[in-house]
C-alpha cells in the first residue's frame, strides 16, 4: 500500500510525504516530495488546490512510478488537535533547531523559536513549530523533520492495543473528522492493528543532494519577455525603451527538476528505495 500524507495551509499542499507499506518486509518507507518540485510548468504543490486530490495522486503516481492508493490530508491547526489528541509526542534532536524569524508566544511571553539539541516531550503546538520551521535550515531539513515527527507518532501509536478498543475509536473518529482522506473508519483501524509494529524508516527526501538540481525560472522568462518586447518597438520614438523594466517585474522562481531533465532518475530513486 502507498499513501500520500499531506499537510496543508489554506489552499496550498507544502507538505507530501510518500508512504510506502510492505508487509513482506513489516517495513514503513518515508519519502519527503518538495513542494518545489517542477511538472508540467508548475510547483508539485499547486495541483491540489487547481485541480484537487484525485489529479495530486495521479500526478505523483506518474512521478514516482507507484500507484497511490490512499491520502491523509491535515490542515495545519488541525495537526495541533490531533498531537494532543495522542497526548503528545516524544523526540530527539541531534541538533539545535534557532530560528530568529519565527515568532513564537508560551503563556502570554514572546521569544523567537529556539531548540537544543535533546530530548523533547511535545504537544501539538511545538510539535507544529519544528514542522514549520526552515528559514535557518532549508525545506530538505524540515522535511527530514516531519518524518521524525510521523515516526514519533508511530511510536506513541504502538502504546495502545486491544485493551484500548474504545479510546482508539474515539481518537480515529476524531482524527478523521480533522483530515481530509479517503480512509474511512472501517479502513483505519485494521491498518491501525496491522501496521502499527511496522519499522518506519525515514530521512528520505527527493532533492538537490541526490537526483534533483534547482533552477531559476526568472532568468528564461525575462529573455523571453526581452524577444518579445524586441519584436515590439515602441510607436513613439520619444517613448523610451524601458523593455529591462517590464521584464524586470516578474523575479521568476526557484524550482526543483530531475537532473538532466529525466524523470526516470526520480522513478530510479524511489525504486532504490522501496525495492532494494
Amino acid at each position: 500500500m502507498n499513501i500520500l500524507v499531506a499537510g496543508k495551509h489554506d489552499s496550498l499542499v507544502d507538505t507530501l510525504i510518500f508512504a510506502n507499506i510492505n508487509p513482506a518486509t513489516r517495513k514503513i518507507t518515508l519519502v519527503s516530495i518538495p513542494r518545489d518540485l517542477y511538472y508540467n510548468n508548475r510547483k508539485i504543490n499547486s495541483y491540489y488546490a487547481l485541480y484537487g486530490m484525485d489529479e495530486l495522486k495521479r500526478i505523483l503516481s506518474k512521478i514516482t512510478g507507484y500507484q497511490i492508493d490512499k491520502y491523509v490530508l491535515i490542515d495545519m491547526y488541525a495537526f495541533i488537535d490531533v498531537i494532543d489528541l495522542v497526548g503528545g509526542i516524544d523526540v530527539h534532536l541531534n541538533e539545535p533547531v534557532i530560528d530568529p524569524t519565527y515568532k513564537v508566544n508560551d503563556n502570554g511571553v514572546w521569544s523567537t523559536l529556539y531548540y537544543w539539541a535533546g530530548d523533547y516531550h511535545l504537544g501539538g503546538k511545538e510539535a507544529l513549530r519544528l514542522a514549520r520551521t526552515r528559514h535557518t535550515s532549508s525545506d530538505f531539513a524540515r522535511a527530514e523533520r516531519q518524518q521524525m515527527i510521523l515516526k514519533a507518532l508511530q511510536q506513541k501509536a504502538r502504546e495502545f492495543g486491544f485493551g484500548d478498543a474504545a479510546k482508539l475509536t474515539d481518537i480515529a473518529t476524531t482524527v478523521l473528522s480533522k483530515t481530509y482522506t479517503d480512509f474511512t473508519l472501517a479502513d483505519a483501524l485494521p491498518a491501525y492493528f496491522r501496521y502499527q509494529g511496522f519499522e518506519v524508516e525515514g530521512g528520505n527526501v527527493l532533492s538537490s543532494g541526490n537526483v534533483l538540481e534547482s533552477k531559476y525560472t526568472g532568468d528564461l522568462k525575462k529573455d523571453d519577455c526581452q524577444a518579445e518586447v524586441a519584436k515590439e518597438p515602441a510607436l513613439n520614438s520619444e517613448v523610451p525603451d524601458d523593455s529591462d523594466k517590464q521584464c524586470d517585474q516578474d523575479k521568476g522562481q526557484y524550482i526543483l527538476v530531475p537532473r538532466n531533465d529525466n524523470w526516470n532518475t526520480v522513478r530510479w530513486y524511489f525504486h532504490q528505495l522501496i525495492e532494494e
